[in-house]
């Protein structure tokens, strides 16, 4: 019965939408807003996304803008804001469809890319516990790494204010990132929290307190501050961001501004560092679906001794297509991306009865073509910053945007010293 009347209201919805457009150029007052299809997520979780209020002016720019946000809760497969009109008088509509929220997943990993270091494990995620977007992570791995975390996020602490949580917790047996020096394996302990608040739509401001040890077996490898072969310290930091893209799974148009600090060791042990941040994105739409979108990144970190686990790499978390497959470390980097990305199939959905089950019946998919040109270079404190060379490689690619936020990327570049590499990687770049 529920359902049936679901349905005679979407009905409704849609032939109201109609005389909508008819009087598109009047001037339309939200009289109230309706969510639909949320058989988990809590309706203030929707409504907090979106900038139309009841009293406010109904504009096709503002239908547009809340979309993009709820979407980008990551809940969703697909969003859906519609409206009908009585006179100058808009009743406005949310329709969403779910997506399948407890995930288990593997864990399968080449450390150094070698298939004799294998790492493999499972994890299981519940991306809208209580129906409140809060987030629940576990992961356990064995094999040549090991590891143990546990993470928990919760966007909204009370129905007053807009204050966020954060928590992480961490076991590991971890051997080096680099794979120029000799191999040995650090002990970890990591424990995080964060606490912050969310300013409006797009802008969030953030403190955190780590406590984390790093210790070697080996103390003459000297991989650690204290001669003892083990460190332990806290680490105090800031975060500020600000986002306005349209869609973060896959942006084409908007801004991103996001800023860190951070000093590691408040006079409880060896450890003296102070690091900062940035991560800047701007995205230009246009023509219908295409985009030129630009990033810089940096970090830096100063103080006393930078042990090797402080140290940032190329090859890991970022890369530079054209050295796409080699691992560069120091400790401070900087970084640049330009990215063209002309459609090929718009991002649609196909709507599917599979296998009765609702979360899997409305999936997203796109397929976009990308020129890209990318930039980077690090160096240590030893290092005269100037005499340290550029890492650059341009080339195109191509985008493929599936269900539930998954992104392929695979293209070719060819990179400052003349050699041209294929690649594959499941994300973008931007």
């Amino acid at each position: 019965m529920i359902k049936y009347l679901e349905l005679l209201l979407l009905g409704f919805i849609f032939t109201s939408s109609v005389e909508a457009r008819w009087v598109s150029d009047s001037i339309l007052i939200v009289d109230d807003i309706q969510i639909l299809g949320n058989q988990t997520t809590k309706e203030y979780v929707i409504l907090r996304e979106m900038s139309i209020q009841r009293g406010d002016t109904l504009t096709q720019e503002a239908i547009e803008r809340d979309r993009n946000n709820i979407y980008n809760l990551k809940l969703f497969n697909k969003v859906d804001v519609e409206y009908s009109v009585r006179q100058n008088i808009a009743s406005v509509f949310v329709i969403v469809s779910e997506r399948w929220y407890f995930v288990p997943y593997p864990i399968v990993g080449m450390k150094y890319r070698d298939p004799h270091k294998l790492y493999y494990g499972a994890g299981v995620m519940h991306e809208n516990f209580r129906g409140r977007n809060e987030k629940l992570y576990v992961n356990a791995v064995s094999g040549y790494d090991r590891w143990l975390t546990l993470n928990y996020q919760n966007p909204r602490l009370t129905d007053q204010g807009d204050y966020f949580f954060s928590g992480s917790f961490a076991l590991q047996k971890l051997h080096n990132l680099s794979n120029i020096s000799s191999e040995y394996e650090n002990s970890n302990v990591y424990l995080s929290g964060t606490m912050g608040k969310r300013f409006g739509l797009y802008q969030t401001l953030s403190g955190s307190l780590d406590y984390q040890v790093w210790q070697v077996n080996d103390t003459q490898l000297h991989r650690t501050i204290s001669l003892s072969g083990r460190d332990a310290f806290l680490t105090a930091s800031i975060q500020y961001n600000y986002d306005t893209r349209d869609n973060r799974e896959y942006t084409t148009d908007g801004s991103l501004i996001s800023l860190g600090m951070g000093k590691s060791g408040l006079g409880e042990s060896e450890m003296n560092l102070t690091g900062f941040g940035y991560d800047i994105r701007q995205f230009f739409g246009f023509n219908g679906g295409s985009a030129f979108g630009i990033r810089t990144i940096g970090s830096f970190t100063w103080g006393g001794v930078i042990p090797p686990y402080k140290h940032v790499f190329f090859g890991y978390d970022e890369r530079i297509r054209g050295y796409y497959y080699k691992t560069i470390e120091a400790e401070n980097r900087i970084g640049m991306n330009a990215e063209l990305r002309l459609p090929i199939l718009t991002p649609r959905y196909l709507e599917i009865d599979a296998f009765g089950i609702p979360q899997f019946q409305k999936l997203r998919y796109g397929l976009y073509f990308a020129i890209f040109a990318d930039a980077g270079k690090l160096w240590s404190r030893h290092q005269v910053l100037s005499e340290q060379p550029w890492y650059s490689g341009i080339g195109a690619e191509l985008q493929f945007l599936f269900p539930y936020g998954f992104t392929i990327q695979t293209g070719a570049a060819f990179n400052n010293l003349g050699t041209t590499e294929g690649f594959i990687d499941f994300d973008t770049s931007l």
